[in-house]
């Protein structure tokens, strides 16, 4: 099958942010915006001049997509300063402390994965509060040996440790690195590892290469990235 053209691969993301399957901060907007403009040609058909308007306008919308997600976060934010800085003094430790406990609030949506494992993981959740999850009907994939909770987290560490001797600080093919052994299971543990900020994933708006680096430090992020295992050039 023929590899993706950039507007096919501009097409396909903004559908993915309209079903809320992907973040819009998660495109290369500028870098598509350049791809498209080379991919024209000097003299284009008719045909060409339709695809790139479909890629345009679907370019404009992860734009507005992202501008939308601005404005949400910016009306949300809007807090009185000396009203907070007057409800925080009010509060005791323990109170503050409750309030902070309460505030955090992980989520995990899976389409597809083993009961044993979501609850492995939700119960290994770095903020030690239990991750609620959503049901789906879709068949789950393959057990992953990712069972018992005090198991889950060693496991995460060492894929870890593999990734920094592999890599040396510098970015690796993610699918090379998760064929060396189960699939399902490195992909999974990778993507806590990524979650929770010691692993860095980049994927490229252009040709939708997916490399990954360890992190020097902790980088946490709000971006989501949806993989799926079957679109990868796995053989």
């Amino acid at each position: 099958m023929p590899a993706a053209t950039i507007r096919e691969r501009v097409v396909d993301a903004f559908r993915k942010v309209e079903a809320g399957e992907a973040s819009p901060f998660s495109w290369d907007v500028k870098a598509s915006a350049k791809a498209l403009r080379e991919e024209l040609g000097p003299a284009p058909d008719k045909d060409d001049l339709i695809d790139d308007a479909k890629a345009v306008n679907a370019l404009s919308g992860i734009v507005g997509a992202q501008g939308k997600e601005v404005e949400f976060i910016a009306s949300s934010s809007v807090l009185n300063p000396f009203m907070l800085e007057k409800s925080v003094d009010s509060l005791d430790v323990e109170a503050l402390a409750s309030a902070l406990w309460q505030s955090i609030s992980p989520s995990v949506d899976i389409p597809q994965v083993t009961v044993e494992a979501l609850v492995a993981s939700s119960t290994w959740s770095p903020s030690r509060k239990r991750i609620a999850w959503s049901e789906r009907t879709s068949a789950p994939l393959p057990k992953a040996d990712v069972k018992k909770a005090d198991e889950f987290g060693p496991k995460v560490d060492a894929i870890v440790d593999e990734l920094r001797a592999a890599a040396r600080d510098e970015e690796i093919d993610y699918v090379s690195f998760i064929k060396r052994g189960d699939l399902v299971e490195r992909a999974y543990l990778l993507s806590f590892a990524i979650t929770d900020g010691r692993v860095l994933l980049n994927v490229d708006p252009i040709s939708g290469k997916i490399t990954i680096k360890p992190s020097k430090r902790r980088v946490k992020t709000s971006a989501s990235v949806v993989i799926v295992l079957e679109e990868l050039p796995i053989e």
